[in-house]
């Protein structure tokens, strides 16, 4: 007896280590045969799953979108490893991931407090928009017809 697909429709939120652990959910998803994605909606972290699933679904389908989550997810973690916002020695050293005693992060977080990210860039440099967009066919987004997609910032 076969089942049945069953059509489902997904909310990713935003936040980096949702955003990772949502590619995850998604791969797992992508390698179901009984599920048919027709819908996602994305905010932040979860538009950047959100648009790079539907890139791949276009150019592969479901082991194409597997590919292309993959891929995107394997460069923010290289791109992660130039931050400016590390973890210090005693967190590295007792195992501790959180980045809340951080000093450069405690830096950054009191500056954002004082001033606008533009007043701080003014080289304009943003590099998860070119990390994006180096990763993302956005035209083939655009044409894609198997997934219907809802992006917020």
């Amino acid at each position: 007896m076969t089942k049945a697909t069953k059509t489902i429709e997904l909310a990713l939120q935003g936040g980096g280590a949702h955003g990772a652990l949502a590619w995850g959910v998604l791969d797992r998803l992508l390698q179901e045969p009984r599920l048919r994605i027709e819908g996602v909606s994305g905010t932040s972290a979860g538009a950047m799953n959100a648009v790079v699933m539907a890139d791949g679904l276009e150019a592969g389908g479901p082991e194409g979108a597997r590919e292309h989550l993959a891929r995107f997810w394997k460069a923010v973690s290289v791109a992660a490893t130039t931050s400016p916002i590390q973890r210090d020695l005693w967190a590295r050293i007792s195992g501790d991931w959180s980045l809340d005693n951080s000093p450069s992060y405690l830096f950054f977080d009191h500056l954002s407090r004082i001033f606008s990210p533009y007043e701080l860039n003014p080289l304009n440099l943003n590099p998860l928009r070119d990390l994006v967009e180096a990763n993302v066919d956005f035209e083939r987004v655009r044409r894609c017809s198997r997934l219907k997609v809802f992006v917020t910032a």
